[in-house]
Formats: C-alpha cells, structure tokens, sequence
C-alpha cells in the first residue's frame, strides 16, 4: 500500500538510499536535509525535498502536516555511524542528537503522524558477546556523545508515539565517500589507525541497511527493536585490508597501538578510539519478525560489491 514517508537526514548516504527504495516501492517521500545544499540531492532520488530546520518543532510539524505523513523515518542518527571517518563528525554530535530528537518528537505529536522508525546503534551494547535485542545498553566510554545516544533512544520508546527501533552496524557501501578516500592513502602509502587487531564489530552495507528501514516502516510493529547487522562480524583491520585486496592492493600498513596518543592529536578522534577498542558482536531477531536479510552477508561480499560499482561508473582505475 502506498504511502506517505518524511525520512530525516535524506541528503546523506543511507538517507539517499532510503528515499531511492521508498520511491521505487511506490511510496512519496519527503526528505529533509540534513546538510547545505541538500535539497537538490533529494530531488535526484526521486524525492521531494523539505529544507527545514531539523531542530524547529514548529517547522517540522508543517512539514508533515503537508506531507500527510504516515510515517516518519529518523536517519539523522546515522550520520556519525562509521568507523571509517577521522570521526570529525562526532564533534558536537550529541547536542545535534538531543535537539534533533526533542524537536522530532514534539513535532510528530502536534502532526498526528501514525509511526515513527528511529535508528540507532548496535555499538551501544558495549563489550559484549552476541547480543540480542534485550541486553541492556553501555557507554562505550565517557563522552556525552555515548550517553546521548542511549538517551534519545529511550526517550523514544518511552514517548506515546507508536515507532519501531533498529539498531544498525556501522555503514558501508559504494555511497560512502570516506571509503573512497582510502584509496589515496594506499596510494601515497598512508598508515591507517586500525585500533586492537582481533577486536570484532559488526558492519552493514547501505542497500542492506535502507531494506531493513524501508520494511520497518511497512510493517509497522509497535514497540519491536532489531539489530540491523550482516551476517560475519569482522575487526576494522581486517575490514579495510580486505577492501586493499578487492582493490588489487598490498596490505596497508598500521599505526602502532603504541602510538595512539599520536593518532589522537593528528589522525582520529577520541570517540573513534573508544569504539575502536570494543569487542561487541549481536545476533538478530530481525531476519525472523521483520521478514528481513542482507543481501550482503559479508563484508567480502560487499567490499568486492562497492568496487565492482565503482570500477563500472569509472570512478577509480
């Protein structure tokens, strides 16, 4: 049935995803952007764009009271959900969170809309072993950006607006930028800071990750939380020399653990550094209740995926 979607953050890698699937399944979507310049992006994934400000309760009530929205879908979260940046878009983030969260809500309420998909983390489980959807959440470590995290999370589900909650592993995938700036690093042989080499975390291609949104709003189930992950767990070392591989490269060399405090002043973030260290892996009840499942069950499969994509839109050598 079709439908009527406002997705948050729609300018962004997964939310231009999330707006290509909607649009294709038939749904009209109207996308707010989540940077300068984003509305025209929107508009080339067949969405209509809204350029609001995404902190004004007042301006994204008028939003989806024009849109006549069914559902709302909050990417905004997602943004910072790599390890494959410096993390330079961490700084400030839980403030953007908060205000975000605190205005969205509001707004959904005054609307009248039906159901709220929100997005979160699965690094939020901290060091823990296959983690299902009812362990209890951790801080990772003591920056606000974690604690705000856990926070608007719970707002959400302790709000009176139906929703459903999906945990997601970090994102991957040919639409991710910072990706693609690893290879001039291999190629001016840049060390990369990998972190602890054995530690696993869990990763999601982008196609992957906007199925499993698109499907949860849907679906619509009150209340459900589902982690979002592929299927094999993997540590960011391993990750990014395997994607040298697909590349027909050498594996790249690595930043010593010894030297992370040199990292921090020049490479990578504090917050980068903290997930970095986690050893946390989950297990899904989603393939089950949501009827979803990755197309990607590894990060093989879609490392050499995101470069066959590239190499046939010319876009490396």
């Amino acid at each position: 049935m079709t439908q009527n979607f406002v997705v948050t953050a729609a300018d962004t890698e997964l939310g231009q995803e999330t707006t290509q699937q909607l649009v294709a399944r038939g749904h009209q979507v109207t996308g707010i952007p989540l940077n300068k310049d984003g509305a025209e992006v929107i508009r080339s994934k067949g969405g209509l764009a809204a350029d609001v400000s995404l902190t004004s309760a007042t301006e994204l009530k008028d939003v989806l009271s024009a849109a006549n929205a069914n559902v709302v879908i909050n990417l905004t979260p997602q943004f910072a959900n790599t390890l494959l940046s410096d993390g330079q878009d961490w700084k400030g983030f839980d403030k953007t969170l908060k205000a975000t969260t605190d205005a969205l809500l509001t707004a959904i309420e005054d609307a009248g809309t039906a159901f709220l998909v929100n997005t979160s983390y699965t690094f939020l489980y901290g060091n823990a072993k296959d983690s299902t959807e009812t362990a209890p959440l951790v801080a990772p470590g003591d920056d606000p950006i974690f604690a705000a995290a856990i926070a608007t999370e719970n707002q959400v589900s302790n709000s009176k607006i139906p929703s459903s909650l999906l945990r997601m592993g970090y994102l991957y995938g040919p639409q991710s930028e910072d990706l693609k700036l690893y290879i001039k690093s291999f190629n001016l042989k840049r060390p990369y800071f990998a972190g602890p080499a054995n530690n696993l975390g869990n990763w999601l291609h982008f196609e992957d990750a906007a199925q499993a949104i698109v499907q949860a709003g849907e679906q619509q189930t009150v209340g459900a939380v589902f982690n979002v992950v592929d299927g094999t767990p993997v540590s960011f070392a391993d990750l990014i020399d395997y994607f040298a591989f697909a590349l027909g490269r050498k594996q790249p060399a690595r930043i010593p653990m010894w030297l992370t405090p040199v990292a921090l002043l020049v490479v990578i973030t504090p917050q980068q550094i903290e997930l970095l260290k986690l050893e946390t892996t989950v297990k899904s009840d989603s393939h089950q209740q949501l009827g979803w499942k990755p197309r990607y069950l590894s990060y093989k499969e879609g490392l050499q995926q995101t470069v066959q994509t590239w190499r046939s839109k010319n876009e490396i050598k």
